[in-house]
Order: C-alpha cells, then sequence, then structure tokens
C-alpha cells in the first residue's frame, strides 16, 4: 500500500469525488436525454404536422411517388434506395450511392425527398451528403437535436459515441454493485421515512427510486453500451481485421444479403404490391424499405416490419425488384433464423421501448425518469453535505446548475426551434446556440447566488414556466391550433400539448416543498452515515 500523507490522501480522495461528480452529471444528461428520446417520433409529429393527418404512409400511390423520383436521380444514385415515414408521417426517401470521406470514414452521398403521403405531392428534395441533407431537415430538427445529444452528446464522430459507451458501462457497473451492496433489498423497496430530517427523507426517496429502478437501468445500460461501441468501435474493428478496412463489405457479409451482380437494366416491379403482400404476410405494417440496385436485374426490395401485436420482433421480407416476386423472409442477421440474430434484434425494442407503442414508451418514459431521478439526487445528496469543504462549494453549485439547468435548456430549446423557423433562422444554430446560452445562464445562477435552494427555485419555476408557454409559440409561430388540429384529424398534436402544459404544472407543484438547507446538520450526516453502514 502507497503512503501517503494527511494532506495528500485528503486531495487525492478530492479529485476522486470531483471525477465521480463530473461522470455522474455528464450520465444525468445522456439519461434525461434518452428520456426525451423514447418520444422522438411523437416529437417530431408534434413539431412538424403536416396539414391534415396521414392514416399511412405507405398508400397506395407510393410507387408513382417513388418512380417519379427516380426518373430524375442521376443513375449514379440508384445504388440503394431507402424510405420510410417521418415527422408528420411524410414519407422520407433517399436514392444514393457510397463513398469514403476526407476523414476516411464511409459516407453516403444522393438526393432526398419528402412526400405528402395523403396527396403525393413532392414537399422537399435536397441533394449532398448525407450529413448535408440532414442539416436541411427541419422538420425533424428538433426530434433530431434530442435524440443526438442523448446518442453522442453533439461531440464529433466516434469520440461522443465512445464517450456514451463508456458512460453507459458506469450506468451498468452502478447496476451490478447496487444490487451487490443492498444488504437489504427487500426493505429498501418499501422504507420511506416522511416524518424527522428531510435530508433522510430525500435519501430513503433516492433509494427506493433506485432499487425499484435497477433491472431497468441494467438493461438500459447494457443495450445503450452495445449500440455505442458497436457504432464507433465494434464495426470498425471487425472489418479492420476481416474485411481489409471495407465497413460496407462486412455489413453486407454480416447481414446476409448481398445480391447477386447483374447489372442489365431492368423495370423495377410494382412496389404497391409489394407493401401490400408485406402487410398481408405479416399481419403488420411496414416500418422501413430499403432498394439495392434500383433499375437493375439483381434489384432485391426488402421490408423491415413493425412488431405485431404481442411481439417483440417484427419479420423481415425479401422481395425480387425486377418481378416483386417474393424471395424469403430474412432475420436480421444472416439467412437463417440464430440465437445471435435474436439477440441482436431484441436490443433495440429493449433499449427504445417501442414495442408495444406509446404504453410500452410511457413505461421506458417513466422508468427512465426514475433513473435521471436517481442520478442527480445522488449527486445532489453527496455534493449538498461537502459543500463546506474547499472545492465543494463549486461542485455543488455545478449539479444544481446541470440538474435543473439542462431540462430547461431542453424546453428554450424547442422555444428557439419554433421562433427559429417563424423567422426564417437555420434552427440546428439557433436550437444549440439557445441550449449553451441557457446552460452558461444556469452555472452563472447557480455559482453567484448566496443559497442553492434559491437556484433551484429559479431554475424549476423557469422551466414550468416555459413548458406551459411552448405550445402557445408552438401556434403563433404556424402551427395549427387546436380547432384546425380537431377539423382534421390531428388530435395527437392537442394530447401532447396538454401532456407538455402538465409538465410544466408539475415543475411548479414542486416548488411547494421546503428546501433542505444548504448545509445539513452534522447529526443528520452522523445518521446518514450510519444507514448507509446498515
Amino acid at each position: 500500500m502507497i503512503r501517503l500523507s494527511q494532506e495528500r490522501a485528503k486531495t487525492l480522495l478530492a479529485i476522486h469525488g470531483w471525477s465521480a461528480v463530473f461522470l455522474g452529471l455528464l450520465l444525468y444528461a445522456v439519461i434525461l436525454t434518452g428520456v426525451a428520446s423514447v418520444f422522438a417520433t411523437e416529437i417530431g409529429d408534434w413539431s412538424s404536422p403536416l396539414p391534415a393527418r396521414v392514416e399511412d404512409p405507405f398508400p397506395p400511390g407510393t410507387d408513382g411517388m417513388i418512380r417519379g423520383l427516380a426518373e430524375t436521380v442521376d443513375p449514379a444514385f440508384h445504388e440503394e434506395l431507402f424510405f420510410f415515414p417521418r415527422a408528420g408521417n411524410r414519407l422520407y426517401a433517399f436514392f444514393h450511392a457510397h463513398e469514403t470521406g476526407e476523414d476516411g470514414t464511409p459516407r453516403e452521398r444522393g438526393v432526398a425527398a419528402e412526400f405528402d403521403p395523403s396527396s403525393g405531392a413532392m414537399i422537399k428534395r435536397v441533394e449532398g451528403t448525407g450529413d448535408d441533407i440532414e442539416a436541411q431537415d427541419d422538420a425533424n430538427a428538433l426530434a433530431h437535436f434530442m435524440v443526438d445529444l442523448h446518442v453522442r452528446l453533439h461531440l464529433p464522430h466516434p469520440w461522443g459515441l465512445l464517450l456514451t459507451g463508456v458512460l453507459g458501462l458506469a450506468m451498468l457497473v452502478a447496476a451490478v454493485t447496487g444490487f451487490v451492496v443492498h444488504r437489504h433489498l427487500i426493505r429498501e423497496l418499501f422504507t420511506l421515512r416522511r416524518r424527522g430530517d428531510r435530508l433522510l427523507t430525500a435519501r430513503d426517496t433516492h433509494v427506493i427510486a433506485g432499487t425499484w429502478n435497477l433491472p431497468f437501468a441494467f438493461v438500459l445500460a447494457f443495450t445503450g453500451s452495445y449500440f455505442s461501441f458497436g457504432s464507433a468501435f465494434g464495426i470498425p474493428a471487425m472489418a479492420m481485421v476481416a474485411f481489409g478496412g471495407d465497413q460496407e463489405r462486412m455489413i453486407e457479409t454480416v447481414i446476409g444479403n448481398p445480391p447477386a451482380t447483374d447489372e442489365t437494366p431492368a423495370v423495377m416491379g410494382d412496389l404497391d404490391a409489394m407493401i401490400a403482400d408485406a402487410r398481408e404476410r405479416s399481419g403488420a405494417q411496414v416500418g422501413f424499405v430499403q432498394v439495392q440496385h434500383w433499375g437493375r436485374a439483381d434489384a432485391l426490395v426488402t421490408m423491415f416490419m413493425d412488431y405485431r401485436e404481442g411481439k417483440l420482433l417484427g419479420p423481415n421480407y425479401v422481395y425480387g425488384g425486377a418481378n416483386g416476386g417474393f424471395r424469403y423472409t430474412k432475420p436480421s442477421l444472416g439467412l437463417t433464423d440464430s440465437t445471435g440474430s435474436a439477440l441482436f434484434s431484441l436490443m433495440s425494442p429493449l433499449h427504445f421501448g417501442n414495442f408495444a407503442g406509446v404504453f410500452s414508451k410511457a413505461v421506458w418514459f417513466a422508468l427512465g425518469f426514475a433513473g435521471a431521478y436517481v442520478s442527480i439526487t445522488g449527486l445532489l445528496l453527496w455534493t449538498t453535505r461537502r459543500q463546506a469543504q474547499r472545492g465543494w462549494r463549486h461542485l455543488a453549485a455545478a449539479t444544481h446548475a446541470v440538474g435543473y439547468g439542462l431540462p430547461l435548456g431542453l424546453v428554450l430549446a424547442a422555444w428557439a426551434y419554433f421562433g427559429g423557423r417563424a423567422l426564417g433562422f437555420d434552427v440546428n444554430t439557433a436550437m444549440m446556440s439557445t441550449f449553451l446560452m441557457t446552460l452558461a445562464a444556469s452555472c452563472a445562477v447557480a455559482w453567484r447566488v448566496e443559497a442553492l435552494a434559491t437556484a433551484r427555485r429559479g431554475l424549476l419555476g423557469a422551466t414550468g414556466l416555459a413548458l406551459i408557454a411552448l405550445p402557445v409559440l408552438r401556434m403563433t409561430s404556424g402551427g395549427p391550433g387546436w380547432a384546425d388540429a380537431f377539423g382534421t384529424g390531428l388530435q395527437t398534436l392537442v394530447a401532447f400539448d396538454i401532456v407538455v402544459v402538465l409538465g410544466g404544472l408539475f415543475c411548479l407543484w414542486t416548488l411547494r416543498r421546503v428546501p433542505q438547507p444548504a448545509t445539513a446538520p452534522l447529526a443528520a450526516d452522523d445518521e446518514l452515515d450510519e444507514a448507509a453502514r446498515t
């Protein structure tokens, strides 16, 4: 054992604690934005609806929309096509070819278009790389901002994915060790001391939420780390080892659907008929369509189906592109069913919670919110008890700034989206600038106020008021009002407005609580330590 002076030991212990708080705040940010990302589809539909409700994003006539776009696209981009529904159930189609960027990473370049499925009219057409096209996608910008913050904290590839992967592993370790160290696990599921010291009550609430949330935290951390490390490290490493760095060839081999090469020109089969056949076979709706080698004899069309009722997995069907005939049912990996393919397919529904529609998403939202609550309350308890020590006052302020400033930043980013779109500004720049300025202002407030409870009340109150006013801003910036929404079948838009207002009222309702004094009495600290030991 290394012998250290008392002063140096205290310094190292402080550094250890500071680094833990820093990682904890990043983990809280990932969890909280993940909670919002559960409803990314609904956020897109709410923030940018079409004039009328779209019942079917793949209606009869889809073939005509895609075929008409193909005739205007350079044949060099016919290598691959994706089409699927996006915000407001717009039908999004992307003809593209694969290339290598200046940094050596694979990317896509081509032509993307959005259609109104109800009328078949083209809404927008953009050409460029995948990133260029994404930057001009105002309809999905708000949902994409939330998702990108969750997935990679808006950091460059692959560093953002690596960081969120590490945070996922930290959450996984916390879940496992939390299960091991809870010697009174069953008792702590129900122990809540409402009378007595409020710091102990806060500790009990934190422990109860964390204990009930342990299984979900494990699942979420494992699947999240899988996605982050798989994209940032796993695929490039496997491609480098086994495929000479060719990631596209590796993916084709692993997925198991590379078409046999036949460049003979051929008229594409009827996509409408293929979609109808896939629906009849599965009893489910089409979620995503991939076409390889459009306009050639070797074209393949793969239908990725949504989850059937009561199922965690949806089937995938492959059709011959030239004749439209059904070829085979395909698992996610390879060409035959396997345990590995089933486990791979389960990762997505278990992480996103989208296997049973709005109901499962609501459950995942609640469990994710509990996880965010556990993260931030643990950090608040830890830093508040130590803020009298040297250096910890700033960490306590940072914890309050991020804990209550991050939700405010997300809400004001939505304000910037609606306001920027109405004024003709670049919405991505407006959202990012507003988000960063809100975080900076939150830090300034937390650093300058004498009592951190004042910062908490101010930031939480501002979040509540901003949420309550958000539906009004949506309407005044060009969005449909409630009367128009009911008249055009957009009742879900009204429901989302109500949920947002209720969220704001909940923030204001929590302000009724009398906050714990900034510096807890020593007796309370001793009792907390004793409670932790027992």
